[in-house]
């Protein structure tokens, strides 16, 4: 399998995880590749800064190949240079837009800026991966937010950012007639699926999804007990409805690929402010796959959702692995999913 979105920290997050751990990780459970994200402290936007990245991970000695990704600003120069990593190095696996602000620093909210992004790619001719962390934050809502009410953060984020940013990217890329790959992170709604597909019949360019494995086995009211603040994330998770019908898609064959969006927080970074989101993602992979399976996917659309359909997009060829039905939880401190799973069992 293929996780082509994680965050392993280190850097000034080197008490959330380090590269070696999240690599070492990653390999006892089967993973064959990851791509890590930019939003690190300090983050990854320069050609100086890719290189540093790509120092510590060749040192932590994995059999993981580790791809990354380059930040995009709304500075042009900036945005010419991470075109430029990726032309250089194979490992740059693609650009990353944050058109809401999630963790860090990268948002780029304003419709002005993001159309210069998309304006500055083509001017370039980029025909890479653009991946798009979609929730416009004109639609958030900051005032509901409870932290005695952890379920309040799916109000602060609702479903309709998620639509309305997937909408206006579309729209972007199509008015600046962007040539690459439009790829929507993270995907938390049915709906959004609707929307791509539709897209897809009008479009020059290529545009694809991923769903997470807390967004295709949990639901917004599992927030709804102590520990409820341990699972949130951005997106929030959504109705249990939607999460049966984001699973089904999936079955179905009309979600691209599964990405983990793994992201370690300290259990404390969790519980007090800023109540940090994201939750370790790699621990979750064995369950999900598992349960794919009992819902009854088919070995071929196991492979295509983990590993045939990202070498395909991203034009990369390696070899896959067969993820290992191991417990991984007591790597990290956050074991929030696992917590849930017992709750569960218990109640069947």
């Amino acid at each position: 399998m293929i996780d082509p979105h994680v965050h392993l920290r280190d850097g000034k997050q080197q008490h959330k995880e380090t590269l070696l751990h999240g690599l070492r990780v990653a390999e006892k459970i089967g993973l064959a590749a990851v791509f890590d994200m930019p939003n690190t402290a300090p983050p990854i936007l320069h050609r100086s800064d890719v290189l540093r990245r790509l120092s510590i991970a060749r040192a932590a000695g994995s059999s993981v190949f580790y791809g990354l990704y380059c930040g995009l600003t709304s500075d042009s120069t900036q945005i010419t240079e991470a075109v430029e990593c990726v032309r250089e190095f194979q490992q740059v696996v693609g650009l990353k837009l944050f058109a809401g602000k999630s963790t860090g620093n990268l948002s780029i909210p304003d419709t002005v800026s993001q159309r210069r992004v998309f304006q500055t790619l083509t001017e370039h001719d980029y025909r890479g991966v653009l991946a798009i962390h979609c929730e416009d934050e004109a639609d958030f809502r900051p005032t509901d937010w409870d932290p005695q009410r952890p379920i309040t953060h799916t109000m602060v984020r609702p479903p309709i950012a998620e639509i309305h940013s997937i909408t206006k990217m579309i729209k972007l890329a199509r008015e600046t007639r962007f040539k690459g790959t439009l790829h929507v992170c993270h995907i938390s709604l049915s709906e959004s699926v609707e929307i791509i597909e539709a897209a897809r019949m009008d479009i020059a360019f290529q545009i694809t999804c991923g769903a997470t494995p807390h967004h295709l086995l949990l639901w917004d009211t599992t927030m709804e007990n102590a520990d409820g603040l341990l699972l949130k994330m951005n997106p929030p998770l959504r109705s249990k409805s939607n999460q049966i019908a984001l699973m089904q898609m999936l079955l179905d064959g009309r979600i691209d690929w599964i990405e983990t969006d793994h992201a370690p927080h300290l259990k404390k970074e969790k519980l007090e402010p800023p109540y940090a989101s994201g939750i370790p993602g790699f621990p979750i992979l064995p369950d999900l796959l598992r349960i794919l399976r009992e819902k009854g996917a088919s070995d071929s659309l196991i492979s295509r959702i983990t590993h045939d359909r990202v070498c395909e997009i991203f034009g990369l060829a390696i070899p896959n692995r067969e993820i290992q039905d191991i417990d991984v939880f007591n790597e990290y401190e956050v074991n929030a999913y696992s917590d849930w799973i017992k709750k569960r069992k218990q109640t069947e």
